[in-house]
């Protein structure tokens, strides 16, 4: 249907709608991206820098993140001089945007006035800065976004060679743990085990012109879409394309489990229903890779992505079902895609073998389900998919997670949750230092 005035429309209404229709238009979506390889980098050109900068840009950022700003447990409180995964929310405890944080070095050697990085959705720069100025009040500081070629954001990564989780201290001395040059700021990407590593340099020259050391950097750089590709392969989703804004939940997005939240940091912005979710609720909804197929399921353990597959890629938002044609209750959402691979937000009790609760599961192994839309040209189509939990999805969550029957029940087993991460953090802290 065509919108004769558009002037009269919300801008951001309009956009929400836009992403939510069955008929959204596919022609940027990526097919026939090549397969990542063991090692590589890439250049993130969807992502986007706003600096914060003043006296008061500590304190104003830990009222804001789901993560902490100081070191935990420090009787003095000191600042951390890591990058790290974290988030915005709104006051419902919803995702306004997923974020990795980084501190400057100051070059007068004043650690009073720090200067921080957020790097965020390039299409976002201008939301979030909104929201930052909203929250500014008399706080001394200065925000500003950076030019494209002011500085440069980067992933980088060695399959089979990096931890199982990171073994990067989060409460280190080096805001990098790359390189001494005080230029280069990163941190390991915290979002899945081995996923790699995120770095930010100055300008807009190579990666490998800032760390030409084969021990520090390894590979050749790749496209993005590769990137997304193996991003994919893991579960992560990543910008307000896929973590919707004001609609997304820090815990079904797999916050929890990817360091980006301190739940026992003091008060910030949406933390009531996070905190209370951990606590004593029961997450049933996460973000998982997705198979897409049209003939006989897949008998892999893991999706597969294969570059020749031609399958339609179905239309953000698609609501995923049950393929025997029963109406019922929504299965997920499917949130995007490349190719035969995709992610997608699933009841896990229905599309997955986890139980959450003593009542049991309604998975079955023989059940399908599908995704239908209309296509730009307004012909139905349809696609089946299945989903995968990996391993450590799958561990963080029969370890924290599962078969919650009381509020004391949910803190006990929100405490084995932390101490599983904790414990396998400290395993790979000992392994690096042998």
């Amino acid at each position: 249907m065509m919108i004769k005035h558009p002037s009269s429309i919300c801008s951001r209404c309009l956009a929400y709608r836009r992403l939510f229709s069955t008929s959204v238009r596919r022609s940027d979506q990526l097919h026939n991206a090549p397969l990542p390889p063991d090692v590589g980098y890439t250049r993130l050109t969807n992502r986007g820098l706003i600096s914060i900068t003043g006296l008061d840009s500590t304190t104003y950022l830990q009222g804001l993140i789901t993560q902490n700003m100081l070191i935990a447990n420090d009787p003095k409180k000191r600042v951390r001089n890591t990058g790290t995964y974290a988030a915005f929310l709104n006051s419902q405890g919803r995702i306004l945007n997923d974020v990795f944080i980084y501190p400057l070095p100051n070059s007068n050697g004043d650690q009073t006035e720090r200067e921080w990085l957020v790097e965020v959705d390039r299409n976002e720069l201008p939301t979030l800065l909104k929201h930052l100025k909203k929250h500014k009040l008399r706080a001394k500081l200065k925000l500003r976004a950076l030019e494209i070629d002011e500085r440069t954001v980067w992933s980088s990564w060695r399959n089979h060679s990096e931890p199982r989780w990171a073994a990067y201290n989060l409460e280190a001395d080096t805001a990098s743990p790359f390189s001494s040059s005080p230029d280069v700021v990163g941190c390991i990407d915290s979002r899945a085990p081995g996923f790699g590593s995120r770095l930010v340099t100055p300008g807009s020259d190579d990666l490998r012109s800032h760390l030409p050391d084969e021990s520090q950097l390894a590979g050749s750089e790749v496209q993005l879409d590769s990137y997304t590709v193996r991003r994919m392969l893991h579960g992560i989703a990543e910008g307000q394309s896929e973590i919707i804004r004001e609609t997304a939940l820090p815990l079904e997005s797999n916050m929890d489990l990817g360091r980006a939240i301190d739940f026992r940091k003091g008060c910030y912005v949406g933390q009531e229903l996070t905190i209370r979710t951990h606590h004593t609720g029961v997450v049933r909804k996460r973000i998982l890779p997705v198979q897409l197929y049209t003939g006989e399921a897949p008998s892999a353990t893991s999706p597969i992505y294969d570059p020749s597959a031609q399958i339609p890629v179905p239309a953000q938002g698609s609501n995923i079902n049950k393929a025997d044609g029963r109406r019922g209750r929504s299965a997920g959402k499917f949130l995007n895609g490349v190719g035969n691979i995709g992610l997608a937000l699933c009841r896990l009790e229905m599309m997955t073998d986890i139980a959450l609760t003593s009542e049991g599961s309604q998975y079955s192994p023989d059940k399908e389900f599908k995704v239908s839309w209309t296509s730009e040209s307004e012909q139905p189509s349809e696609v089946k998919l299945q989903a995968f939990v990996p391993s450590w999805i799958r561990e963080f969550i029969l370890a924290g997670g599962a078969k919650k029957t009381s509020a004391r029940s949910g803190e006990v087993e929100g405490e084995r949750a932390r101490t599983l991460v904790e414990q396998l953090g400290e395993e790979e802290e000992a392994q690096r230092r042998e």
